[in-house]
């Protein structure tokens, strides 16, 4: 008798466990597990040699590629939050929007600012070594 009420307990307990763990997939706004790539450090033209321009020119297009990657996660989980709120017929939490809005936007203006320094820089390089 004993050792079928804890295999009941055991079988409630690990059903509390999975509606645990399913109801904390979409996380809060400011808990977002998209990862936020790092921008590379710009390079002098002027004083970089091909290698590094080349080498800076790869850096550049991971994290370009990287943002994207992670401005599309934003959008994913948002969409995941309405989803869960509308499943759970819960307003959607508005911070979510505005969260994943600045940090689009932000990211956007990185990619921009880290495009703009490779082009500054190989147009100083191309100045210094024409032909």
């Amino acid at each position: 008798m004993r050792l079928k009420t804890w295999r009941l307990v055991g079988r409630l307990m690990g059903g509390l466990v999975a509606v645990l763990v399913l109801g904390s997939a979409v996380p809060a706004a400011a808990d977002s597990l998209c990862a936020e790539p790092i921008a590379p450090a710009s390079v002098d033209g002027s004083t970089a040699t091909a290698d590094q321009l080349k080498a800076n020119l790869a850096d550049v297009k991971t994290f370009i590629k990287q943002s994207d990657d992670f401005q599309d996660c934003l959008n994913r989980e948002y969409v995941a939050a309405l989803d869960d709120a509308k499943k759970n017929k819960k307003d959607p939490d508005p911070a979510w929007d505005t969260t994943r809005k600045n940090k689009i936007e932000a990211n956007q203006a990185l990619k921009e600012k880290v495009g703009a320094e490779y082009n500054a820089a190989a147009h100083a390089y191309m100045a210094k070594h024409p032909g």
